[in-house]
């Protein structure tokens, strides 16, 4: 019971662990069902499978329950409600940002996925600059940089797997800039945003959120007229997504967890995905560079838990 009591109270385990393993499993599902279904088709299944998947954890986390449904959404507590849109907003534009790249501008995963996963980095910064968080930078700043060279290390390894390898040197803006950066900055801000308006109840944010992300991927299935294609298996991926954020809500409040703690180990999902496409998805992968990518990754995060 003391272990399960000391697993349930480090906002390190909750807000950082857990979201770095859903989000890594989010990341893989996302990948593999976007081989052949369009990326809009597959985020609408994943925001409605996380809103339904949100919807029954906040019972259990954040004491959302039927009678205190209408007081959190009511006219007159219209934060929630905005905030929500604007994160579920921001959400769907690094989704598809990256969905985009690879669809149709033939993006790297090796080149934009190290560039997306900074999210954490940036948001360890915005956190101190915006939030006022204190702590050791020095230790920090070091712990989230060693977490994210172990990140860049492990794309390393899925390189010899990809057959745009050779083409790898051959460096194209416009896909990285789309595919990286923009994801970059949007999770950062996304990121940072949760963190800061996180009394107004993050299972109600994560609920508006996908309502948000289910509504912009319909509007942009009408857009490209694509034939929806319904295939209730994508909703796992939203199951994913959505115990990832609620750990992270909950890393955030009661565990009252700092945000540049914890999203630079939450951005180390990557580890979680570059796994299961070397085990499941049967690719070749090269092992020296996972294991010291994880070792990296893992010392990292360490040094948050000892040292911050």
């Amino acid at each position: 019971m003391d272990i399960i009591s000391g697993v349930l109270g480090s906002s390190i385990i909750i807000g950082g662990i857990f979201p770095m393993i859903f989000f890594g499993l989010m990341d893989f599902l996302f990948r593999y069902f976007s081989v052949k279904i369009p990326f809009q088709n597959v985020f609408l299944f994943t925001a409605i499978g996380g809103t339904i998947a949100m919807s029954i954890l906040s019972y259990f986390l954040f004491d959302i329950t039927a009678d205190n449904y209408k007081e959190i959404f009511s006219k007159n507590n219209y934060d929630t409600i905005f905030i929500g849109i604007i994160l579920g907003a921001i959400w769907t534009l690094a989704i598809f940002s990256m969905g985009f790249a690879y669809e149709k501008l033939n993006a790297n995963g090796a080149q934009i996925i190290p560039i997306a996963s900074a999210s954490g980095l940036l948001t360890s910064v915005l956190s101190i600059v915006i939030l006022g968080e204190t702590g050791n930078l020095y230790y920090l700043f070091v712990s989230a940089f060693i977490i994210f060279v172990g990140v860049l290390i492990l794309q390393k390894a899925e390189i010899i797997s990809d057959k745009k390898s050779e083409n790898l040197k051959t460096i194209n803006f416009l896909p990285i800039l789309v595919g990286g950066i923009i994801p970059l900055i949007s999770f950062g801000v996304l990121n940072t945003m949760f963190k800061a308006y996180y009394e107004l109840n993050s299972g109600a944010l994560g609920i508006v959120m996908g309502c948000t992300g289910i509504i912009l991927s319909l509007l942009v299935q009408i857009i490209r007229k694509q034939k929806l294609q319904y295939e209730p298996k994508l909703l796992i991926t939203g199951v994913a997504w959505a115990i990832a954020v609620a750990s992270l809500g909950y890393g955030f409040s009661p565990l009252m967890g700092k945000a540049s703690i914890l999203l630079p180990i939450a951005g180390a999902s990557p580890l979680v995905s570059v796994i299961l496409v070397a085990i499941s998805l049967d690719e070749k992968v090269d092992w020296k560079y996972i294991t010291f990518g994880s070792v990296l990754i893992f010392s990292g995060v360490l040094a948050l838990h000892l040292f911050l």
